[in-house]
This record gives C-alpha cells, sequence and structure tokens, in this order.
C-alpha cells in the first residue's frame, strides 16, 4: 500500500516537472526585451525665451516599461498596453539604446524640423485617432505619421512616395487611391489615412506583432518575410530587433517610438511652448467638373488659394477631367454660402468640362503658357496607336503633340516609347485669361548698344526702369555681366495705331530661315508668300527685309472682285469659303458651275498654274454664299 502511494507522488511529481520545464520553453521562445544599461544622457532643449541650453536627462528615472496585456479587448489589433515614464502606450516601447540614440538627434539636431511637425500635428491627429479609434487599432500607430511626412501632406520622397502616409503609386492604387493626372488621393489626408489603416490591418493580419508590422510598411512584407524565413533557417529569434533587415527599416521603428515618447512627453524634452495648429474642418462638397476650382472659391466667398490648400488632392488647381463629378473639401460656413449660391444659379458660368482645350485655344502664346505653367505627364505608346487617336485621347492638338515630342511627318511611332505633353493647371487658366485682354495688343522692344564705361544702373535711371527689370528682359546673370556695344532691351512701348495688330501681315525676315519655314509658321504657302512680296526666286529672301505673310488688301480686294458671284446685276451678296477634294471626273468647268463663279476665279483663288491641271483628291478652295 505505501509502495503505491508513493509511486503515485513520483507520478505526480514528474507530471507537475514537465509542465514547468514546457512553461519555461515557451517562454525562452517568445521574443524577450533586455533593456540596455540606463545612464544620464546631455541633451539640448530651447526655452520659451528661444534660449538654447545644455541640460541632463535623467534616464536613471526611465524604469523598464511595464507591459500590461488586456484580457477584455474588443479587437485583436489593439491587446497590450507598455507603460513607460508614467505614460500609457498601445504599441511597444522599448527604451533601448537605439532609441535613446533617436530621442537625442531629436531633441537636438533635428529641433526645428520637429517644432514644425509638431504644430502640424494639431491640424491632423484628431482625424487619425479617430479613425484609428473607429477600426480598433492601436492610437499611437499615429506617430508613424511624424516619421513618415512630419505631417507635410504634400512631402514626395526621393522614392515617389506621396502624402502624410507615403504611399507610392502602385500600394496606393491597390488600396483604393484614384492617382492620375488630373488627382493624387494619397494627398488627400482623411483617403490617405483610411487607405493606411486597412493596409496595417493586412500586415498585422501576416505577423501578428506590431514591430513587424511596422517594419513590413517601410520595407515592404516580402522583405519581411525573406527576413524571418532566414531567420528559422539559422535557429535565431524572429523578432524585429534580431532580424537582419535594411538600414532604414532598422532606424525606422525605433524613430516611431521616439516619436511617441517626445509627443507624449513634449515638456520633459522641450518641446512644451510648441502650440499645435487648429483641427482640420472634414466638411466636403460636390460639385460637376462644369464647376472650376476658381469659381467655388469665388461662390463661397474665399481666396482661391486657400480653397487650393484644403485639397492637395486637386495638386493641378483644377477638377478632374476624367470624372463626371468631383469633391472637395470647403469650410462649414463657405460651404453655407457655396449652396446659397448655386440655389441662387445652379449654372457654372462658364461650361469648360471636357472642353477646357477649346477654351483655352490653340495660339502659340497659349501652347508656351502650357510648357511654363502646365504639368507634364508621360505616357507610352501602344500597338495600333497614331498621333491624331493619342492627340485625341489626351485632349490636345496633333501639332502639339509633335511639338512637345520632336516629332514630324516623316517620324515613325514605335510601340512602348515616351511621349509628353502638358496638362494645364491653374495657373495656365489664369495666365490665358490674365492676357486676353491685351492680347492684341503688340510691344515692341526698345534697344540700345551699351556705351562704353556703361553700367547697367546708369542705363535704368536714363530709361526708367530697373536693373532688376533690365536683367530680366536681357537674361543677364549678374549686373556686371555687360560689355560696350552690347545690345540691350532697355523696354517695350506699345505699337501705335499705324502699326500692324499683334498677328501682323508684315513681318521682318529674322536670320537663318527660309521661305517654306515661314509658310509652315504663318499657316500659308511658299507661292503665295513668292506673289504677295514680288518674289521670283526664293533665294531673294534676306535678312530684315520686309515680308507680307497675309494677303495685302490691294490683292485681298481683287481677289473678292473675282470670286464674288452676283446675284443678280445690280447686287452683291456675302461670300463665304471652304475646301472640297476633287472627285474622279471633275473639271474646273463643272466645279465652277456648281459653286456659282468663274473658272478664272478659281485658278486664282487656288494660284493653279493652268486651268486643265487638276489632281485627284486634290483641295481646293471654292466660295458659296452664305
Amino acid at each position: 500500500m505505501k509502495f503505491k502511494i508513493l509511486q503515485n507522488n513520483i507520478s505526480c511529481f514528474l507530471v507537475i516537472l514537465l509542465i514547468f520545464t514546457f512553461v519555461k520553453q515557451l517562454e525562452a521562445a517568445s521574443p524577450s526585451y533586455q533593456p540596455a544599461p540606463l545612464r544620464n544622457q546631455s541633451l539640448l532643449f530651447e526655452t520659451s525665451g528661444k534660449a538654447i541650453r545644455k541640460i541632463k536627462l535623467d534616464v536613471s528615472s526611465i524604469k523598464k516599461p511595464v507591459v500590461k496585456k488586456i484580457t477584455n479587448s474588443k479587437t485583436p489589433y489593439r491587446n497590450k498596453f507598455w507603460k513607460v515614464e508614467g505614460k500609457r502606450y498601445d504599441i511597444p516601447i522599448r527604451v533601448n539604446s537605439k532609441v535613446k540614440s533617436i530621442l537625442r538627434k531629436f531633441a537636438s539636431k533635428n529641433r526645428k524640423q520637429l517644432i514644425v511637425g509638431i504644430q502640424r500635428s494639431g491640424k491632423f491627429m484628431p482625424m487619425i485617432t479617430r479613425m484609428l479609434q473607429k477600426e480598433g487599432l492601436p492610437l499611437d500607430l499615429a506617430y508613424m505619421v511624424p516619421v513618415e511626412s512630419n505631417f507635410n501632406v504634400r512631402a514626395r520622397s526621393n522614392k515617389s512616395a506621396v502624402g502624410l502616409w507615403q504611399f507610392i503609386a502602385s500600394t496606393g492604387r491597390i488600396y483604393g487611391l484614384k492617382i492620375n493626372r488630373w488627382i493624387d488621393e494619397r494627398r488627400d489626408p482623411v483617403l490617405a489615412t483610411k487607405a493606411a489603416i486597412t493596409y496595417l490591418k493586412h500586415l498585422y493580419g501576416i505577423f501578428g506583432d506590431w514591430e513587424l508590422a511596422m517594419a513590413a510598411y517601410n520595407s515592404g512584407e516580402g522583405r519581411v518575410k525573406r527576413a524571418i524565413n532566414r531567420a528559422k533557417k539559422k535557429g535565431r529569434k524572429h523578432n524585429f530587433w534580431s532580424l537582419r533587415l535594411p538600414r532604414e527599416t532598422r532606424g525606422y521603428v525605433p524613430s516611431i517610438m521616439a516619436m511617441a515618447v517626445i509627443y507624449k512627453n513634449p515638456k520633459r524634452y522641450g518641446f512644451g511652448h510648441v502650440r499645435p495648429l487648429s483641427p482640420m474642418d472634414e466638411t466636403k462638397a460636390s460639385l460637376t467638373v462644369a464647376f472650376s476650382l476658381e469659381e467655388v472659391a469665388k461662390r463661397s466667398k474665399m481666396s482661391f488659394t486657400a480653397l487650393r490648400d484644403k485639397n492637395p488632392a486637386l495638386f493641378l488647381g483644377v477638377p478632374p477631367m476624367t470624372q463626371t463629378s468631383y469633391s472637395f473639401y470647403v469650410p462649414q460656413n463657405n460651404r453655407q454660402e457655396l449652396m446659397a449660391s448655386l440655389k441662387q444659379n445652379p449654372n457654372p458660368s462658364k461650361k469648360w468640362g471636357h472642353s477646357y482645350n477649346a477654351l483655352l485655344g490653340s495660339s502659340n502664346r497659349v501652347t508656351r503658357v502650357l510648357e511654363k505653367f502646365g504639368a507634364p505627364i508621360y505616357f507610352r505608346v501602344k500597338t495600333g496607336d497614331n498621333l491624331w487617336d493619342l492627340a485625341r485621347k489626351h485632349k490636345t492638338s496633333i501639332r502639339r503633340l509633335a511639338r512637345w515630342n520632336r516629332l514630324n511627318s516623316k517620324s515613325v511611332l514605335r510601340v512602348n516609347r515616351r511621349l509628353k505633353i502638358y496638362v494645364p493647371t491653374w495657373r495656365v487658366f489664369r495666365e490665358v485669361a490674365r492676357n486676353s485682354s491685351y492680347s492684341s495688343t503688340r510691344l515692341i522692344a526698345l534697344r540700345i548698344r551699351v556705351p562704353k564705361g556703361g553700367a547697367l544702373s546708369v542705363i535704368a535711371e536714363k530709361y526708367k526702369t530697373s536693373v532688376r527689370k533690365l536683367m530680366r528682359w536681357n537674361k543677364l546673370s549678374s549686373p556686371h555681366a555687360i560689355r560696350a556695344g552690347q545690345r540691350l532691351v532697355v523696354g517695350y512701348r506699345k505699337a501705335s495705331n499705324s502699326n500692324l495688330p499683334r498677328e501682323a501681315s508684315v513681318i521682318r525676315v529674322p536670320r537663318n530661315t527660309t521661305l517654306s519655314h515661314l509658310a509652315i509658321r504663318y499657316k500659308t504657302s511658299a507661292r503665295k508668300l513668292m506673289t504677295w512680296n514680288g518674289l521670283t526666286n526664293s533665294r531673294q529672301l534676306r535678312t530684315g527685309m520686309r515680308l507680307y505673310v497675309k494677303a495685302p488688301e490691294k490683292i485681298k480686294r481683287k481677289q473678292q472682285k473675282r470670286i464674288v458671284a452676283k446675284k443678280n446685276s445690280r447686287r452683291l451678296i456675302k461670300v463665304r469659303h471652304k475646301i472640297i477634294r476633287v472627285r474622279n471626273g471633275d473639271t474646273l468647268w463643272g466645279i465652277a458651275r456648281i459653286y456659282r463663279t468663274t473658272v478664272k476665279a478659281l485658278v486664282a483663288l487656288n494660284e493653279l498654274k493652268s486651268e486643265s491641271h487638276l489632281r485627284l483628291n486634290q483641295k481646293l478652295i471654292v466660295p458659296y454664299p452664305s
């Protein structure tokens, strides 16, 4: 009997010993943290009087983080708390040598940058923490933002990551952000935060650890997975602190921890005097793309600049033309003004919408404005593409597409070739509207020769202008970059009434040009230029000579007398022209009869060599009555 009791006791002891050994093995397998020995460190901080002085940060008071599990958590994403320096955190906080080094760097070297970030944080932190809380995520994930972008919605990295949460285009599109030539929702603080929350949920679902999830947010989940697999194969620990990750990622997670500590203890680190901005107004309104942002600003009784700053996603300052309607942020008070204005007049002042290209026009001046103020967009040529289809698809003209990509009639579009176009921005429309009132006024440059010993300041005083203007007009890099005898523009004057308008019919022939080049530039033919200017040979063209590039009035009157058809012998009717193509069997006599004119008029109008010389599919200008 005693032997059986002893046997039972031994078996119970062995079971307890096995359980104890198993628990110890589990604890050894789990990621454990051993903080580095603590010591006092020197920090620089700025007082309220902006005086910089050195203090001793007593890090000995920073105790080991206390981890508390939340047993009744409503979500698997937020189930632990870390307590450091009397503050509670819901993401892992490790006060090791790496984190302390970053704390010291932020509090001294990067101090100005951090002050700007703390000020901006007041604008976005309430929105970010509210959205994190709604989704059940740790609220302290918000401190990823100052590390990513320092709360700058227009931040752009050297890897083309954009916005508060620094999404690259491919990842942003995966998580529902619109990114095209008109709109970039990575710059929208609310939509970008929503996408970031979805992405962080996905990463936590893969790794089950917030340190690894944050590391994967920075370097990509694939890279972290490969690092974990390598560690497992070598029998090493596979927590964040043991993995072999890129240098940037190794500093990224400790930087988030340091930011969380500083933002929750601003006075301790010398940022107590910094006042955050007011929270952003998340009020939105929606309109059709027929309403430009400038009109919305006028109707809302706010400045266009203020409205544009509140909507960084509309980075061009114009509505997205690929949509029928668009949403934008507008303060609540201004939204009421907008709704009242729309109730009075629901129609836009300019129905530009999808026909914005027609509103801009196709003049060379507008093309130059597009090149200066427009946004360059690039795309690739696909199989079957041609210039006409591409120009139509991208809402531009063949002429501009050819100019911006140095194409001509002989150019062959290769598949996968990169082409460039300029998309209009708000500055383009403003410049076009600003210059439309005086676009017909011709400005003539006043030029002089620099005398010996002449200084730019003396010339500016003599011609009642400024040195800065003289440097801009003459593209001078320095006020001393002039020499005796040099020609300088000293001002501009408007052409008198006797002079020709901006689209003049008489020009001065520039250097290194030919008759054919001038014909292409002024949309005419070399033969017409020779006729209007009495030239018998193109070699008679000389630099500086006056040249008619439009038909002089005498020639116009003669042509009109020839081509105007008489309705009766007493009364003449107005005449317009159109272009037709010669078909098989057509003759000049037959065409003249159809359009009620004469063969001589057709010959003169089209500058034909003879009355019988017609080609199939040839273009002819014919008069027809209005």
